[in-house]
C-alpha cells in the first residue's frame, strides 16, 4: 500500500517547525545559564575566595532587580547607550559609503585593502590615550573609541555585500535604462542592505563593551563603566558584579531585537530564505 500513515515525527503539530526550534533553542540557552549559575554558586560555597570579592551568584542575581529599581542606575545605562548608539551611527555614516565604494570599484578596493587590514587589528584600548589627548576626559572620547571599533565590521560587510550583488541584475537594470545612481539605489543597495545590517549587529555587541571600557579609561565617571568603577572602589563588589551581568543582558537583548528585525525586514533575501 503506497499511502501510509505519517510517522509521528512528520505530523504537523500545533506549533510550526520554526516555533518549535526557537523554543528548543531558548530551552538550551536557559539550561546553559543554569549550569553556569550552579557552577558559580558551587565555587562560592567552597570559600576559595573572600566573599567580599567573590559574592554568590544568588546575591548578584537578586541585586540585579534592586539596581533595575534605582533611577540613578538606569540613568547611567542611558548614558552608555547614548555613547554607543552615537558611535555606531557615526561609524555607519563613514563605513557604509566607503564600503560601497570599495566594493563597487576594484581599483579603490585594492588601494584601500592594505590600509584597512593594517588599521583594523588595532584595539580601541590602545587608542584611549589619543582619544583623551584629542577630546579630554569626556563622553566624546568614549564615543570616538566606539566609532573606531564599530567602523570595521560595518565597512567590511558593506564591501562584502557589494561583492555579492548579482551582476545580472545590474546589467538588466542598465538594459532598462537605469543610470548608475538609479542602479545603486534600486538594485545594489537593497541587495547590500542585509549585509550592512549584519555588520551593524556585529558592531552592536562590541560597541557596548567598548563603551563601558571607554567610560572606565577615558570617561568622566558617568555611564555603566564609571558606575562599576565607583562601586568597586567603594568595596561593594555585589553591585559591581550585578551591573556587569545586566550589561550582558542588555547586549543580548539588543542583539536579539536587531536579529529579529533583520528576519522581518529581509525575509525576501536569499540568505534569510535558506534559514
Amino acid at each position: 500500500m503506497e499511502l501510509q500513515t505519517l510517522k509521528k515525527a512528520d505530523r504537523p503539530g500545533i506549533l510550526g517547525g520554526s516555533a518549535r526550534q526557537r523554543i528548543k533553542n531558548i530551552g538550551k540557552g536557559l539550561t546553559g545559564a543554569l549550569v553556569v549559575f550552579a557552577a558559580w554558586q558551587f565555587v562560592f560555597s567552597l570559600n576559595l575566595v573572600n566573599p567580599m570579592y567573590f559574592p554568590s551568584a544568588w546575591m548578584v542575581l537578586t541585586h540585579c532587580f534592586v539596581l533595575l529599581g534605582e533611577p540613578s542606575f538606569l540613568s547611567q545605562i542611558l548614558v552608555t547607550l547614548k555613547s554607543m548608539f552615537l558611535g555606531i551611527l557615526i561609524a555607519a555614516l563613514i563605513g557604509v559609503p566607503f564600503g560601497l565604494l570599495f566594493g563597487r570599484f576594484q581599483v579603490a578596493y585594492r588601494m584601500a585593502k592594505l590600509l584597512v587590514e593594517t588599521l583594523r587589528p588595532i584595539p580601541a584600548v590602545a587608542l584611549a590615550p589619543l582619544a583623551i589627548l584629542l577630546f579630554g576626559l569626556s563622553d566624546r572620547a568614549t564615543t570616538s573609541l566606539v566609532v573606531w571599533t564599530s567602523l570595521w565590521p560595518i565597512l567590511i560587510n558593506s564591501v562584502y555585500g557589494m561583492h555579492n550583488v548579482d551582476e545580472q541584475q545590474v546589467q538588466t537594470a542598465r538594459i532598462f535604462g537605469f543610470n548608475r545612481l538609479e542602479t545603486l539605489v534600486r538594485v545594489e543597495l537593497p541587495n547590500c542592505a542585509p549585509f550592512i545590517v549584519t555588520g551593524i549587529r556585529i558592531s552592536l555587541s562590541i560597541a557596548l563593551a567598548v563603551a563601558i571600557s571607554g567610560e572606565m579609561v577615558a570617561g568622566t565617571g558617568n555611564g555603566l563603566g564609571g558606575w562599576i568603577l565607583k562601586a568597586s572602589a567603594a568595596g561593594s563588589m555585589t553591585p559591581a558584579y550585578s551591573a556587569v551581568v545586566l550589561s550582558g543582558f542588555i547586549g543580548y537583548g539588543l542583539n536579539y531585537l536587531l536579529e529579529y528585525a533583520e528576519r522581518k525586514l529581509f525575509f525576501w533575501h536569499a540568505s534569510f530564505r535558506k534559514s
